[in-house]
C-alpha cells in the first residue's frame, strides 16, 4: 500500500515536472527575424490603399541606389574621398 502511494506521487511529480520543463522551453523560444515581421504585418495589416504609394516608395528607393552605384562606378574621375582622385592635391595648411 505505501509502496503503491509513493509510486504514483513520484509518477504524478515526474509528470508535472517534464509539464513544467516543456512550458518553460516554449516561453522562452525567441522568434527569428522573419517570425516577427510576418507577426508585425498580421496584426496591422496595411491598407489595400496604400499599395500604390508603396510601390511607388520602393520603386524611387531602388533607381536612387541603381544610379548612385553607377554614379560612382562610371563617374568616378571627380569624385573627392577616394585616394588620389579628383584631381585635388592635400596639403596641410604649415607645410606651403
Amino acid at each position: 500500500m505505501f509502496a503503491r502511494s509513493a509510486l504514483r506521487t513520484t509518477v504524478q511529480a515526474s509528470k508535472s515536472m517534464v509539464a513544467r520543463q516543456q512550458i518553460a522551453k516554449r516561453s522562452y523560444t525567441i522568434p527569428t527575424a522573419g517570425e516577427q515581421l510576418s507577426a508585425f504585418f498580421k496584426a496591422r495589416p496595411v491598407p489595400v490603399d496604400v499599395y500604390p504609394i508603396l510601390t511607388f516608395t520602393a520603386m524611387m528607393c531602388s533607381y536612387c541606389a541603381y544610379m548612385g552605384t553607377k554614379h560612382i562606378r562610371e563617374d568616378s574621375d571627380h569624385v573627392r574621398w577616394g585616394p588620389g582622385v579628383g584631381g585635388v592635391k592635400f596639403e596641410l595648411p604649415g607645410s606651403q
